[in-house]
């Protein structure tokens, strides 16, 4: 499955909206070398499966489209050690 586009849960409700961002952030171990986290978009019971890659393939990995994103989708798969990579 390729992933094209980024997923945001937070919404801007100030008089300012923000600026558009192509950064995108995956999950990833936090060891020296790191490995990401491969999953499909986590429920929130934490019932989704994920399985750890050994490199950055973002044709396959999801990207969360800003921080608060990446740490709910931790939240959800219950990870104990994490941390995200911004792209």
């Amino acid at each position: 499955m390729s992933r094209t586009e980024t997923t945001t849960y937070t919404r801007h409700t100030g008089p300012i909206p923000p600026r558009p961002s192509n950064a995108a952030y995956y999950l990833a171990t936090t060891q020296d070398l790191m490995h990401f986290y491969l999953f499909d978009e986590p429920k929130e019971d934490g019932s989704t499966p994920h399985e750890i890659i050994e490199h950055l393939d973002r044709s396959k990995l999801l990207a969360a489209g800003d921080k608060a994103t990446a740490k709910e989708w931790a939240k959800r798969l219950k990870l104990k050690s994490w941390t995200y990579v911004r792209v």
